[in-house]
């Protein structure tokens, strides 16, 4: 069994990214339709905004948690940022000029500049020890079952009910694997409380230690 922190980001992670599998194979579809006048260039142009979001605000984010609260401000930053990703599709329903997409995916790119770090912080600090590979490869199995299983629905739905129901069940799946987040709110440590277990981890450590050489004394 996994701990219940692994549990949580893995469910999440599969509801999220099923949510994104349903609409990326034909993304590029609906940009053509819903953009007058659009083409490849449009297409390309809105994920490079995405990507330029993302790199530039990946690492200045990222060091930021590191230096900040312990475990609490990854927590925030992780749900904040799924909610504003899970919110995105919504915006796509309104959109009928290049820019709109544009300002959409960078602003997409942002938040999962604050919400993916953020998840492999805690991901990564609640690893069971001795199962690392394990589970991530949870994780690599959840992602990739999401993704396959999506990929497939996304276009069933939008040929018979179009791509406005894709978007709501996207933003409805995002807001879900969002709020399987929020019960992990107290493993999210403080760092007042990341210090002390750290120190009683030491004092634990030091006393095993110690317990040998006790006895070899009284031999």
């Amino acid at each position: 069994m996994v701990n219940r922190v692994i549990r949580h980001l893995v469910m999440s992670d599969f509801m999220l990214f099923f949510s994104v599998g349903m609409i990326a194979p034909i993304f590029a579809i609906f940009i053509l339709k819903a953009i007058p006048g659009s083409s490849l260039r449009v297409i390309g142009l809105s994920a490079a905004f995405y990507w330029i979001a993302r790199t530039l605000s990946t690492v200045p984010l990222s060091r930021f948690m590191d230096k900040t609260d312990g475990e609490r401000d990854e927590f925030y930053f992780m749900v904040i940022g799924s909610f504003i990703f899970s919110s995105i599709p919504l915006f796509y329903l309104f959109i009928n000029q290049a820019w709109h997409l544009y300002l959409i995916q960078f602003i997409g790119g942002l938040a999962n500049s604050m919400a993916v770090p953020a998840w492999r912080i805690l991901f990564t600090d609640h690893l069971d020890r001795g199962k690392t590979g394990y589970e991530w490869s949870l994780e690599d199995i959840g992602v990739g079952t999401a993704t396959a299983l999506s990929a497939y629905l996304g276009s069933i739905v939008a040929e018979r009910f179009g791509f406005e129901m894709v978007f709501v069940l996207l933003a409805i799946l995002g807001y879900a694997g969002t709020m399987i987040l929020i019960p992990i709110y107290h493993e999210a440590k403080t760092l007042a409380q990341i210090k002390r277990a750290n120190r009683l981890e030491a004092i634990l450590e030091k006393r095993k230690n110690l317990a040998p050489v006790k006895i070899e004394e009284r031999n």
